[in-house]
């Protein structure tokens, strides 16, 4: 029998003639799957220490409910065993053993007096069904199953991975509990310290209950305590604080010293439950991260177990690492930044965004401000984190109304141009996003290729890449662009923008600013990257250009905009208009005026000469080329009897015999460390300046926010 057979007009019939025991036959099918099920479970294994109820409310929607469903649909029923199969994943059940189960229940039904007491023919067609629909059931299970433990493998490494990016504890615990988060069934998580009374204060949460996990805890006056004399300090989190080791429930409301806080779990969804403490390198406690499921028993299987354990080591060693001082924002004032967002104390600041090779404006960043009652700004790198969704569509829709509303004003002042916005990540998951960029669409008509949606982040979208590439491609429908600030890692990842039909790669300033410490690095790494993202017919965009050096450097490596202090501060709409009435950008990439600029012709160079070393006619060609590098020397007027001009001849000398590799690479690095001298003789001075450009510059000075 094939799959199609056992679903629809023909199936539904047979299956009619068991409907007067379609109930009792469900039930003996539930009930053998769970008792074969616990055969194998050992005695300390999630699946023997939860009760009949317990098990079955964890799998609401299984198949086997509707196995005997004459109207059932096979993709229906692949859908809700794929989620069985998460569950399932979450009480750490093995796939032999669901494999044995499943055999049992063939045997069982194939045996079941009910089968036995029909006609041959009618018992063999029902019973070819309900086999099909138990192998279509087992293959979704192990399908769910896979997906959890994909993820957990992609959290895993990503611990790794921020264990060693993050640069603060509370960075690390925020981008922590938002990685933890991507696993289903995951509720909430919580950072919290505890204050001169050993109650614990919340200072990053996440999760859907966010708001009302931490002001429910407040209503009902049960924060958690780290002392053991206090009524509130017998629970995990007093625990885990005085043991100084990881703490675990199976189900909250099953555990007396959960007592105070069973009525919020049950509220808020949470029925396992994880603490863990962060140790310094005293081993004395110094904060406490809180971890909340929707599924028995998930934090104590052996993988997750795991899991829980290397959190407290990445935390402890954070402090250790980081120290104890670590700044935080706490969650009143968080919330604080969302009422100014209700209220609309939003303001957009805008930066420009230069086409290197014309030097032109191409466009302006939105970025988006909180105003404090004095009229200072609060930046994005603060609020953000304070933002549920609902907030983060709210701010998208108000920032996207007012970009594009200025976008309107600016042109009846004379400035036609385009503008980019921000959009988070979920938005390629969420299609409210979309809805709210046709709904500002349609209310200020403006040519959609004018506006840039720039993706903050992708992440791990492989589980989901269909759905996303589908809504993508509504994106790309309403005709606007699509621009990628993270590239993440490797050229997969930029194939696979490719495929999400992203227009544009952004540099971020991350990598930029390492410039004056590393030049060649951050150099190549521009260089690098743009010929990738090039390649696949992308376009590049690099941030953070703070001086004029990086300005020409990011020219002559061949990327095709720019932006950057050395271009201009975020500015208001207003300050934009006169700023771009007075820009002049002069740069000449045959001719560089900066060390940082004669730096990467040197790289460009260099590589062009080691492509052409084996081919003696090319390698005329390129020696007989015009050295920008000269150009450089004489546009800074360094003197003719200088080091840098002295080695620059020998180089040239030495490309010229062509015949001493040795001696080529020994003159090439020292030209480099000249030129590294200059580049941080001209950054220090940079420094010194006030508008960091100082009055050489022909870029103007940068308008302040």
């Amino acid at each position: 029998m094939t799959s199609h057979d056992a679903y629809g007009p023909r199936a539904a019939k047979s299956l009619t003639l068991i409907r007067p025991h379609a109930d009792l036959l469900t039930r003996e099918i539930c009930a053998m799957f769970h008792d074969d099920l616990l055969t194998h479970a050992g005695r300390d294994d999630i699946l023997a220490q939860l009760n009949t109820e317990e098990f079955w409310a964890s799998q609401e929607g299984h198949p086997l409910g509707r196995l005997l469903d004459p109207d059932l649909k096979h993709h229906a029923l692949r859908q809700s065993a794929q989620d069985m199969g998460r569950t399932l994943a979450y009480l750490g059940v093995e796939n032999t053993w669901l494999v044995d189960t499943f055999d049992t229940l063939i045997i069982g039904l194939r045996r079941h007096p009910l089968m036995q007491s029909l006609p041959h023919a009618k018992q063999t067609h029902i019973q070819d069904i309900l086999v099909s629909r138990l192998m279509a059931s087992l293959s979704g299970i192990v399908a769910g199953q896979r997906q959890i433990i994909r993820g957990q493998l992609r959290v895993t490494s990503a611990v790794a991975r921020l264990a060693k990016t993050c640069t603060t504890l509370n960075d690390l615990a925020r981008a922590l509990l938002e990685t933890l988060l991507t696993l289903e069934g995951m509720v909430a998580g919580t950072f919290a310290k505890p204050d001169k009374n050993g109650t614990l204060q919340y200072e990053i949460v996440a999760g859907a209950t966010v708001e009302r996990h931490a002001s429910t805890f407040a209503d009902y006056q049960s924060l958690p305590n780290i002392y053991a004399d206090n009524p509130l300090g017998c629970g995990p989190s007093g625990c885990a604080w005085r043991s100084g080791k990881p703490q675990r429930s199976l189900i909250i409301t099953r555990e007396p010293s959960l007592a105070p806080w069973h009525r919020i779990a049950r509220e808020l969804g949470y029925v396992s439950h994880a603490t863990i403490p962060i140790l310094d390198a005293n081993r004395e406690p110094h904060a406490i991260l809180s971890l909340y499921h929707a599924a028995p028993g998930y934090f104590s299987t052996a993988d997750r177990t795991n899991l829980v354990d290397r959190l407290h080591a990445v935390l402890s060693a954070a402090v250790t690492r980081l120290g104890r001082d670590t700044p935080a924002v706490h969650y009143t004032i968080r919330a604080d930044y969302r009422e100014r967002l209700a209220q609309g104390a939003l303001t957009m600041l805008y930066q420009p965004i230069i086409d290197l090779k014309t030097g032109r404006l191409a466009k302006v960043e939105a970025l988006a401000r909180l105003r404090n009652p004095d009229g200072t700004h609060i930046p994005p790198l603060q609020f953000l984190p304070a933002f549920g969704a609902h907030d983060l569509r709210r701010l998208f829709a108000l920032g996207l109304n007012q970009a594009m509303a200025d976008l309107h004003e600016w042109e009846h002042r004379g400035l036609y141009t385009a503008i980019s916005v921000n959009l988070p990540a979920q938005a390629l998951s969420d299609p409210e996003y979309l809805s709210i960029a046709q709904a500002a669409l349609h209310d200020r008509p403006i040519e959609p290729h004018r506006l840039t949606f720039e993706l903050l982040e992708t992440g791990d979208i492989s589980p989901q890449e269909t759905a996303v590439r589908r809504l993508t491609n509504r994106w790309r429908r309403l005709g606007v662009r699509l621009a990628q600030d993270d590239l993440g890692s490797g050229y997969s990842s930029l194939l696979r923008m490719e495929r999400l039909g992203v227009d544009e790669v952004k540099i971020d300033q991350e990598f930029v600013r390492t410039v004056a410490r590393s030049p060649r690095k951050a150099l190549q790494f521009i260089h690098h990257l743009t010929r990738l993202v090039h390649d696949i017919g992308l376009s590049v965009v690099v941030e953070g250009l703070e001086s004029r050096g990086l300005v020409e450097a990011a020219t002559i490596l061949g990327a095709d905009a720019g932006q950057g202090y050395a271009i201009s501060r975020p500015i208001t709409a207003n300050a934009l208009s006169i700023w771009h009435r007075d820009f002049d950008l002069a740069i000449v990439p045959e001719s560089p005026t900066t060390a940082l600029g004669a730096y990467a012709t040197l790289l460009l160079r260099g590589v062009l000469l080691n492509l052409a070393r084996s081919r003696p006619a090319l390698l005329r060609h390129v020696i007989s080329e015009p050295c920008a590098i000269a150009a450089y020397m004489e546009n800074a007027a360094i003197p003719k009897n200088s080091v840098l001009k002295d080695v620059y001849r020998k180089l040239a000398d030495v490309i010229r015999a062509g015949a001493d590799p040795q001696r080529y690479e020994k003159t090439h690095k020292r030209l480099e460390r000249l030129l590294r001298m200059e580049i941080r003789r001209e950054e220090d001075v940079m420094a010194d300046s006030r508008h960091g450009m100082g009055g050489a510059s022909r870029i103007p000075l940068p308008y302040a926010p």
